[in-house]
């Protein structure tokens, strides 16, 4: 399945087009210029199951491109004007710069064509051609590639492909010869069509995304659409011993990052939570993300096109009750990364916990006075973890704490509980639970709760029937209980 975007100018980093500035023919042939071969002529390469690699070092292929037209010089004309954007140069003349050097390379590989016929190698015979090869520096580069461009020719599947490669790997182990049929495999990684015949073909774009961070990680599980050779190919990455495979799997994961089909879901905080997941499984050791900053970058992309202030407008909108929407509001931010994102969600924060009539609000409405106190203190819990400043924290929790006290005393929460009858040891056990249920918020709504335990404690009834005539183990194992739960709320018995 191809992924949207694909051919979008974004694809290729400055980085990349910096180090792929080509000035000399041998330039062309270089794995910069591969790489950036591969990022603008997708399509072409797609359309012909051809790697870079295979394109640069087949006479055949060159043809079909240099026949083909607009392919090359919508390629030629976007790799310029972005080489020349942060310099003088004048694109113009970069352009007409690429265009000679590129017909130079393509004319070389046609004359070789013709005077140096390639030498035929099979599975068994490459090590042995290789170490027939005298030529040292781009010569011994250029016709070991010229070799194996012709070799892979014959396979128009990119399973076939790949899965020839893998086992050219395995009988060029150790040898000089190994590095360039990696190269390779690196470049078939970086297909969609080679991945789709690898994975199987993906429902949504996220499951593209586990399966790349997964071989990314080397611990990648078959599956029941996925090509056997994969396990050679995770094993290869899981070693270490092949530092290209894992920039070439990161392009691949780039690129689907940055396309435009959702990730899991048309559902606006779904989605937000598929980009939270995808980014939690991208980070690794605490300290690093693959694909590094442009990973991020499309990540925070990705969320914000949904975290606009009308997007987010949208998704509170559909909460009727108030309470909901400030729960709505910090789940959000809980799964919010960027800055851009966390700065517009700050201002819904303000607007709403700033609010004049705040309290008031909050305490409107026929709703449960339960529920609405467990969802004031999560939103409370929420807002200290969370990425604010200090101040900004404790501007934010003093009106839900406020509202919460509030809400107590409207609903005179403890004194229908003591109307209602019952021991004093069934009273405290209920009042733990509501504790335990995140009733109460930390500080003086708590403290009342616990105040009012306490009272209920001192009842010369509440041991007696808490422990029901219990003795010995039983006894001790009842007042453990106890202790522990009256602990956590700093109670003792």
């Amino acid at each position: 399945m191809a992924v949207p975007g694909r051919d979008d100018v974004e694809a290729a980093p400055d980085s990349l087009l910096d180090s792929a500035y080509c000035t000399k023919t041998e330039d062309f042939f270089s794995a910069a210029s591969r790489d950036l071969i591969g990022r603008f002529l997708s399509a072409f390469l797609e359309s012909w199951i051809l790697t870079p690699t295979e394109l640069v070092h087949s006479a055949r292929s060159l043809r079909r491109l240099n026949d083909s037209g607009r392919p090359l010089m919508n390629a030629l004309d976007k790799i310029a004007t972005l080489q020349v954007r942060n310099s003088k140069e004048n694109a113009g003349k970069r352009l007409a710069d690429l265009s000679g050097l590129v017909d130079v390379a393509m004319k070389m590989v046609w004359d070789d064509e013709r005077e140096r016929p390639i030498h035929p190698i099979t599975l068994e015979t490459y090590t042995a051609f290789v170490d027939g090869v005298w030529a040292t520096g781009f010569d011994r580069d250029y016709l070991i590639n010229l070799t194996l461009a012709e070799f892979l020719s014959q396979f128009k599947v990119w399973a076939d492909k790949l899965a020839v490669l893998v086992r050219l790997h395995d009988l060029s182990r150790s040898h000089d010869g190994n590095p360039y049929v990696v190269a390779i495999i690196a470049e078939c990684l970086k297909s969609d069509g080679a991945l789709d015949q690898m994975f199987g073909l993906f429902e949504i774009p996220e499951e593209r995304c586990i399966d790349l961070t997964a071989l990314w990680k080397g611990e990648w599980k078959p599956h029941a659409t996925s090509h056997p050779v994969l396990e050679t190919i995770n094993g290869m990455v899981a070693s270490g011993g092949h530092p290209n495979l894992r920039p070439a799997i990161e392009t691949a994961l780039l690129l689907v990052l940055s396309g435009k089909e959702p990730l899991r879901s048309a559902e606006p905080e779904v989605e937000v939570q598929a980009v939270f997941d995808t980014f939690k499984r991208l980070w690794i050791g605490g300290t690093n993300l693959i694909g590094g900053a442009k990973a991020m970058t499309a990540l925070e992309r990705r969320q914000a096109r949904i975290l606009s202030s009308e997007g987010v407008t949208d998704i509170l909108r559909e909460r009727t009750v108030l309470v909901d929407r400030y729960t709505a509001l910090m789940h959000l931010s809980t799964i919010t990364i960027g800055q851009g994102n966390r700065a517009t969600l700050k201002t819904f924060m303000a607007h709403y916990f700033n609010h004049r009539d705040f309290v008031a609000r909050v305490i409107a409405g026929d709703e449960p006075p339960i529920p609405k106190l467990q969802s004031l203190t999560m939103i409370h819990r929420t807002i200290k973890s969370s990425w604010l400043s200090d101040r900004d924290k404790g501007s934010f929790m003093a009106p839900v704490e406020a509202a919460q006290g509030q809400l107590m005393a409207n609903a005179k929460l403890f004194e229908s509980l003591d109307k209602r009858g019952g021991t004093a040891s069934q009273k405290v056990l209920s009042l733990l639970d509501l504790c335990r249920k995140g009733t109460f918020i930390e500080g003086p709504n708590l403290a009342a709760a616990r105040k009012v335990i306490e009272g209920y404690l001192a009842d010369p009834g509440f041991l007696p029937d808490y422990l029901g005539g219990a003795r010995g183990e039983e006894k001790d194992r009842k007042m453990a209980l106890l202790s522990k739960a009256l602990g956590s709320y700093g109670i003792t018995v």
